[in-house]
């Protein structure tokens, strides 16, 4: 993708605002870029590939716009890159979402571990390795409520679907709801990576059986209205989590997991007694119109206009449903209620109008989401300007006509609002997660594995937010900004985390942050193994963000180790903010003597500056050391020289100081190494980044 169409996807939203005046009266718009992609299939529904900008027209509330950008993504070939480290993010629009949501409210507690079952093997059989998934409950008494964001954490979404977030086995263990701590009945806790031991469909069952009491009381009463009631909340909820998934980009898919409601409800009886059918004529023909229940004859209109309205919502957002039949095989006689239909009519009801697809079973699923993903292989993006009207939340409708085949895309966009505190969460932790390149804010940071406690290392990292980026936007006499620092493992399982809340009062700290910025120091504490080290930065004031990743290897410290050099530089004059100490606290490392030093893993030198590199070594034998260092792909000799050294501390960690003036390097990457020999003859090799300016 062109970089300029990263940048235009760098918010993680589908609109990107900047505040414009419109020439005409004065009047404030908002000026939205605006990204539709597009599927277009043929007659039948394969996809159609090669199309160019040419062969789409692109309308704006019936207005034709112009196609500003153009881009075309072969889901075939992106998929098959694994996503591991080093590896690009996806483009935005190529992301796959799907939201596992139980319909507890329509389901019997028996049937709770068949949903499970049908649930984790969506997850094992259908989603692809860079696919994203998430969890969410809706109940009687409390509405729908998510319990994990998106993720490609597998065990997360294990623990979820088995628990259906019941507190008594399951707790959020982080503010990014992307991991979990699960809790056993007797609660004792086990890590965020440990699948839920026990209980697990106990804990399901329990959450049906308690937040569907009411609900059953209800329709052993046979209270209609009530009952038309309930489904006009539930499609409110429904509708409501198709409007917060708008913001999140990609593909969208929610699978609801329900017996689904009773569809006479809202069609009417489709089948009446002789009896009953003679006692409602009569009382038409008598002119006792009253006595006969029309609604529950011939369907109720405000019952299926709150599923037309719903229907809108996910349309408008482009978001699909589909659900997946829990009942299982059904007949006309309920062991509890007697007499009665049953039929999955009502998820037909719900389903359809958004183009997505009931399933009988999980076994059902395979083969009709195959077909579908089949005619999702090839995306056109199309990219405008569109010039608002400073209403926040206003829905413009889309026209997308290719000149050939069928084209799906969303029905429109609205005109950005304030976000939701759970939009907020979604889009954040979708960044995290995904990788994606969102650099409105500058953020860097430095990660150094040290010997830890109880067999964990600690990690000290470092990150950096330059001022001028960090309060582009804010107006006002104070900015806040959330700071969130997480450690994600080979399965892209969260292995430690933390969050830090910024308050900066710029009548005190104005000047120091314009001309520094903010630095923010923690630990965190990780078991030998690779890890992706994120950090993301959200500034409330003005809703812009960064994000950076760094990879790092934690090695075992039991024997000698050469950790990567760390460039140290003079701390200057910024606002220093200090995370939680963990339980144990340690000197801080970056130091010698007196003197502390702020890390960089890379950093910008000026040539004829010398500059202080560190080597920490541990339990590295110091006598008859052997250090020998090179520019990397260079013929020139690196100018480096030996400052110094620290004693060894209790962990056995020392740290070498030299002094590197790059001199002669052209300006540019470039990349020195440091090999180290000890007297046993036991050798490593270790790098490091640097730009020469």
């Amino acid at each position: 993708m062109k970089t300029k169409h990263r940048v235009v996807a760098a918010g993680l939203t589908l609109l990107l605002v900047a505040a414009a005046f419109a020439q005409r009266f004065g009047e404030s718009v908002s000026v939205t870029i605006v990204e539709v992609p597009v599927t277009v299939v043929d007659r039948g529904g394969n996809p159609v590939r090669d199309l160019t900008k040419e062969d789409f027209e692109l309308y704006d509330d019936g207005k034709r716009v112009p196609i500003e950008y153009f881009e075309m993504l072969d889901m075939t070939k992106i998929s098959a890159a694994s996503g591991g480290p080093g590896e690009s993010p996806l483009p935005p629009a190529a992301n796959r979402h799907f939201l596992l949501l139980f319909d507890l409210a329509n389901s019997a507690p028996g049937t709770i571990a068949r949903a499970s079952e049908a649930a984790k093997q969506f997850v094992d059989t259908e989603l692809g390795e860079r696919d994203l998934a998430a969890v969410a409950v809706f109940t009687a008494e409390s509405g729908a409520k998510m319990i994990t964001a998106f993720t490609q954490n597998r065990t997360l979404l294990a623990n979820a679907i088995e628990t259906l977030g019941h507190p008594k086995y399951f707790k959020i263990g982080d503010p990014l709801m992307i991991s979990a701590i699960s809790t056993t009945p007797s609660g004792d806790t086990t890590g965020s990576n440990s699948p839920t031991g026990g209980g697990g469909r106990a804990a399901a069952e329990d959450a049906a059986r308690e937040s569907t009491t009411e609900f059953n009381q209800m329709s052993q009463r046979g209270q209609d209205t009530e009952l038309r009631n309930r489904i006009k909340i539930q499609m409110q909820n429904f509708g409501m989590i198709a409007r917060t998934l708008d913001r999140i980009r990609g593909q969208k898919q929610i699978v609801l997991l329900s017996e689904g409601f009773d569809a006479r409800l809202v069609q009417g009886r489709e089948e009446m007694s002789f009896e009953k059918t003679r006692e409602d004529t009569d009382n038409v023909f008598s002119g006792d119109i009253n006595k006969v229940d029309q609604e529950n004859r011939f369907g109720s209109s405000a019952a299926s206009k709150d599923i037309t309205d719903m229907a809108q919502l996910f349309r408008r957002s482009d978001v699909v449903l589909h659900a997946i039949d829990i009942k299982g095989l059904r007949s006309q006689v309920d062991a509890s209620a007697g007499a009665k239909k049953s039929s999955s009519e009502s998820l037909f009801l719900l389903t359809n109008p958004t183009g997505g697809t009931v399933f009988k079973n999980a076994n059902d699923i395979k083969a009709n989401f195959a077909r579908m993903l089949k005619q999702q292989e090839v995306v056109y993006v199309l990219g405008f300007t569109a010039r608002g009207t400073g209403k926040p939340g206003k829905f413009h409708e889309l026209k997308v006509k290719p000149k050939s085949g069928r084209a799906s895309h969303r029905a429109g966009y609205y005109e950005p609002g304030r976000m939701s505190e759970l939009e907020k969460t979604l889009s954040m932790a979708e960044i995290l997660v995904t990788d994606a390149p969102v650099k409105d804010v500058d953020v860097t940071l430095a990660a150094t594995p040290l010997p830890g406690p109880s067999g964990r290392s600690r990690v000290p990292v470092m990150v950096e937010i330059p001022g001028p980026r960090l309060l582009e936007g804010v107006t006002g006499t104070a900015a806040n900004a959330n700071l969130y620092l997480y450690a994600f493992d080979e399965k892209n399982q969260v292995a430690d985390f933390m969050q830090q809340r910024i308050g900066l009062d710029l009548t005190k700290a104005g000047d120091t942050v314009r001309a520094g910025g903010v630095r923010y120091f923690g630990t965190l504490r990780l078991l030998p193994g690779n890890y992706a080290i994120k950090a993301l930065v959200r500034v409330e004031e003005s809703g812009r963000a960064g994000f950076v990743r760094s990879d790092i290897t934690v090695p075992k410290f039991d024997t000698a180790v050469v950790l990567p050099p760390v460039i140290f530089t003079e701390p200057a004059n910024w606002v220093m903010l200090l995370g939680p100490t963990r339980g144990d606290d340690y000197a801080y490392p970056f130091s010698t003597g007196d003197a502390k030093y702020i890390p960089k893993r890379e950093a910008s030198l000026n040539a004829s500056t010398e500059h202080k590199i560190a080597l920490f070594l541990n339990r590295v034998p110091l006598e008859n050391l052997e250090v020998k260092s090179e520019i990397v792909g260079s013929t020139v000799q690196p100018n480096v020289k030996l400052l110094g050294r620290t004693s060894a501390d209790d962990r056995g960690t020392v740290k070498l100081l030299f002094g590197f003036t790059p001199g002669n390097l052209p300006a540019g990457e470039h990349e020195l190494r440091f090999t180290v020999k000890a007297k046993d003859g036991n050798q490593s090799v270790v790098t490091i980044p640097f730009r020469v300016l």
